[in-house]
């Protein structure tokens, strides 16, 4: 998760939905990635952090804001990270800040309940 959802500026807030209580509430942490910069080493880490909870059965979302640079998820460079790490590339949501917070907030818990792993993986981790 970009800092800019975890650190809004103050004119954002109102404008982005809780998007921290709707991952709590559909029982999701966060792995916080760093503002954009040059942060390869972090970026490497986060990769391990990601590769580590999708080996042992965690279903992974990447979630980034529109509007943000590189849409707040360093994705050019962290793709290639978790590819090499034998990890799929999770599934992406895209926040919007330019519409109604509590309508993305909805959309955004909506995407989290349809998502799980594949099937497979379940039957993998899930005993």
């Amino acid at each position: 998760m970009p800092d800019a959802l975890i650190n809004p500026p103050e004119q954002a807030r109102t404008a982005l939905p809780d998007v921290l209580g709707v991952l709590e509430a559909s029982g999701y942490g966060v792995l916080q990635l760093p503002p954009k910069g040059g942060h390869g080493l972090l970026l490497a880490v986060i990769a391990d952090q990601v590769a580590e909870y999708a080996h042992h059965g965690y279903a992974v979302v990447a979630v980034g804001v529109r509007g943000e640079p590189g849409e707040g998820l360093h994705w050019r460079r962290l793709a290639p990270l978790l590819r090499h790490r034998g990890v799929a590339l999770p599934p992406r949501y895209f926040v919007c800040p330019e519409v109604d917070a509590v309508a993305e907030g909805q959309r955004f818990a909506a995407f989290l309940a349809d998502y799980d792993l594949p099937a497979e993986e379940q039957r993998r981790w899930r005993v």
